[in-house]
């Protein structure tokens, strides 16, 4: 929904698809007039804009709950040993949002 008045600030909304018929990360990143991206998606779609090297920031969320299985946070990131792993992310920022805890990182 789009705020009357402010319809030229609103963010434009972009649908990804693994069926390649819609935008892709490598499409996203061309995009002119954009400082800012918030990607909604699911462990695929995480995946894909970590490979691309197009996040900067990680903002997670953890729940203090277990509830079996689950789904998958993220998908295949090509990374084949911790020593490619390590030193990629670093701790920023953490904090406690009710129950729920915060943890910021950024991409070194």
């Amino acid at each position: 929904m789009r705020l009357p008045g402010l319809e030229s600030r609103s963010p434009r909304r972009l649908i990804l698809s693994s069926a390649g018929d819609l935008a892709r990360p490598s499409d996203i990143a061309g995009l002119e007039g954009v400082d800012h991206l918030l990607v909604e998606g699911g462990a695929e779609t995480a995946a894909a804009f970590l490979r691309e090297g197009l996040v900067d920031r990680l903002l997670l969320y953890r729940a203090p709950i277990l509830i079996g299985t689950g789904k998958a946070a993220l998908g295949d990131l090509g990374l084949t040993d911790l020593a490619s792993a390590h030193g990629r992310w670093r701790l920023t920022d953490t904090r406690m949002l009710g129950s729920d805890r915060l943890e910021v990182y950024a991409h070194s």
